[in-house]
C-alpha cells in the first residue's frame, strides 16, 4: 500500500482543480459522450448499419476496461504523469481519427478502443495525482470543482448539436479534436509543477490492504449503476430519434438537458454530502437514478424524456464523484488501489451491459424493457447498499 507524507503538498489548489476538471472533462465528457451525441449523423454520412454503431460503443467499453486494468497495475509515483500525458495524447488523435469516412471498419473499432484506454487511464490516474499532492482539508472542494469537468464535457458535446444539420459530421469530429487538443496542452503545464512533489513522495508495496464490507457494498452499487446507464449513454438519442421519431428540435433539447444535468452532477452531490453526510447523499442519488431511467419508459408525453434527460445526465457524473471523494474519505492512502478496482469493476460491468443491450436489441428487445430491465438492476444494487450501511450504523451504535 502506497504510504503517503502529507506534510508536502502542491499548494495551488486551483492549478489542482483545474487540472482534473480538464482531466474528468476529457476523459469522460469528451471521448465517451461525445460518440452518442454524434451517433446519429455519423451513422447516416459514414453508412454504418445500427449494429455496427453498437459495436463501436461496446469497442469503447472494452478500452475502457483495458485502461481502467492498465492504470491499477500502474506504481503510483513521478511516473504517472507520462502516461497520464500519453493517454491525452493518444485521446485526443482517436478523436480525429473518426473524423474521416471511407476507411475499413477496422479502423473505426481500433481508435473506439484508444478512445476508452485513454479514458480509462485518466480518470484513474488524474484523481490519483490529485489526492497524493492536496491538502487533506481541501480534498471535498478539489474534487468538487474536477469532477463537474465530466458534465462539462458533455455540456460541450450538446452545445452544437443543434447545428449538426449546418455542418458537415467531419467538421464537429474535429471540433472535438480541436477542444481535446486544448486540453492536452494545458493539463500537460499543470502536470509540470506536481512533478517535483511525486518525485518527493515515498512509496512502499509490501503492505496489502483487506477490502472490507463497506467497500465492498460501494463497490456493488456503484457497478450496478454502470450497468444500468449503458441505454442512455449509448443509445438515448438512437431511441428518441429511431424509436420515439422526435424531431430534430426535440431530440436537441433532450440532449441539451442531458448535458446541464451532467454539469450540475458533482455540485448537487456536493451540496448533499454537505447536508446529509457522504451515505445518506449515495443513498439519495441512487433512489433518484433508479426513477429516472424507469420514467424513460412513460414515453406518451415529452415531459417525461426530458425529466429523464436531465436527471441521467446529472446523476451518473454525481455518483461518479461522490464515490470517489467516499472511497478517498474511508481509507486515504490506499485510494489509488481501491478507486481502481471501482473503475475496473465499473468498466468491467459497463461492458457486460453494452454487450447485453446490444444483444437485445439485435434479437429485437425494445428499448422500453431494456430501461425497465436497467433500473432494475441498480434498484437492487441500492437496496443492498441500503441494508449494509444500516446494518453497519445499528452495530456501531
Amino acid at each position: 500500500m502506497d504510504i503517503i507524507p502529507v506534510n508536502r503538498t502542491v499548494s495551488n489548489k486551483l492549478q489542482l482543480s483545474v487540472f482534473l476538471c480538464l482531466s474528468t472533462c476529457l476523459a469522460i465528457g469528451i471521448l465517451r459522450f461525445s460518440y452518442t451525441a454524434l451517433l446519429p449523423s455519423t451513422r447516416l454520412a459514414y453508412h454504418w448499419d445500427s449494429s455496427f454503431a453498437s459495436l463501436l460503443g461496446s469497442a469503447n467499453l472494452l478500452g475502457y476496461l483495458i485502461g481502467a486494468f492498465w492504470s491499477m497495475k500502474l506504481p503510483q509515483n513521478a511516473s504517472m504523469p507520462r502516461y497520464l500525458v500519453f493517454a491525452f495524447t493518444t485521446g485526443a488523435i482517436s478523436l480525429f481519427s473518426c473524423a474521416f469516412s471511407g476507411f475499413p471498419e477496422m479502423w473505426y473499432v481500433l481508435w473506439r478502443i484508444v478512445s476508452g484506454i485513454s479514458g480509462g487511464l485518466i480518470m484513474i490516474l488524474a484523481p490519483s495525482i490529485v489526492a497524493q499532492c492536496c491538502k487533506v482539508e481541501q480534498r471535498l472542494s478539489i474534487n468538487f470543482i474536477g469532477f463537474s469537468g465530466i458534465g462539462i464535457g458533455v455540456l460541450f458535446a450538446t452545445l452544437f448539436l443543434p447545428y449538426l444539420d449546418r455542418i458537415s459530421t467531419q467538421s464537429a469530429w474535429m471540433i472535438l479534436f480541436v477542444f481535446s487538443l486544448f486540453i492536452c496542452v494545458i493539463t500537460t503545464y499543470l502536470l509540470q509543477g506536481f512533478k517535483t512533489y511525486l518525485h518527493q513522495t515515498n512509496v512502499q508495496t509490501d503492505t496489502v490492504f483487506s477490502m472490507d464490507g463497506l467497500y465492498l457494498s460501494v463497490l456493488i452499487v456503484y457497478a450496478c449503476s454502470a450497468f444500468a446507464y449503458v441505454p442512455h449513454s449509448l443509445f438515448w438519442i438512437d431511441y428518441l430519434k429511431n424509436t420515439l421519431h422526435l424531431s430534430l428540435d426535440l431530440i436537441n433539447f433532450n440532449w441539451i438537458l442531458y448535458g446541464a444535468g451532467s454539469a450540475l452532477g458533482a455540485i448537487s452531490a456536493y451540496l448533499l454530502a454537505r447536508k446529509f453526510g457522504n451515505f445518506t447523499a449515495l443513498k439519495i442519488l441512487y433512489g433518484v437514478y433508479v426513477v429516472a431511467i424507469l420514467v424513460a419508459i412513460f414515453s406518451q408525453h415529452p415531459i417525461f424524456t426530458y425529466i429523464s434527460s436531465f436527471f441521467t445526465g446529472l446523476l451518473n457524473p454525481a455518483v461518479v464523484f461522490l464515490t470517489s471523494y467516499t472511497i478517498l474519505n474511508l481509507y486515504h492512502v490506499a485510494y489509488k488501489k481501491l478507486w481502481s478496482i471501482a473503475t475496473l469493476g465499473f468498466a468491467i460491468t459497463q461492458l457486460i451491459g453494452g454487450l447485453c443491450f446490444s444483444a437485445l436489441q439485435h434479437w429485437g428487445i425494445s428499448y422500453h424493457q431494456q430501461f425497465i430491465l436497467a433500473s432494475v438492476v441498480l434498484m437492487i444494487g441500492t437496496l443492498q447498499f441500503i441494508i449494509y450501511t444500516r446494518m453497519k450504523l445499528k452495530s456501531h451504535a
